[in-house]
């Protein structure tokens, strides 16, 4: 029993410190849609360069290879609003490696695909120097 309290601790640790490099402003580097990330607390935005625009949660599992991350759609496209999206990520220094399934698909991608991938989608930003977003 004492060994499994000790996962969980181990768990939560890599979980919030994980949420806490996630934490700010992540800018377009490269990937089939450009789009900015905005990551305060728990809440996310995702604004594309198409002009749509995502809200939402989202919740991490740093101990899944690869990492994972639901991201639940509160306002957005009506088609996409309270489903999730199943998601992948990787944080590489500056840079947060990104592949989310479609909101409401099942299934979470398994490997991170070329940039250039129609499905799933794949983005790579680099944090934004000097600014960043915390909850109040």
């Amino acid at each position: 029993m004492t060994a499994l309290l000790r996962a969980d601790d181990a768990n939560e640790t890599a979980a919030a410190r994980d949420r806490e490099r996630l934490q700010g402003v992540w800018n377009f580097v490269t990937g089939r849609r450009k789009a900015v990330l905005i990551v305060s607390g728990s809440r996310y935005t995702v604004t594309f360069g198409n002009g749509d625009v995502y809200e939402g949660t989202f919740e991490i599992d740093p101990t899944a290879r690869p990492k994972a991350m639901d991201m639940v759609v509160h306002d957005g496209p009506e088609k996409h609003r309270g489903l999730t999206a199943l998601c992948i990520y990787a944080l590489d220094g500056p840079h947060l490696i990104w592949a989310p399934a479609d909101p409401g698909v099942t299934r979470r991608p398994t490997a991170f695909p070329p940039t250039d991938s129609r499905e799933p989608l794949c983005l790579v930003f680099r944090r934004e120097k000097g600014r960043s977003t915390s909850e109040p």
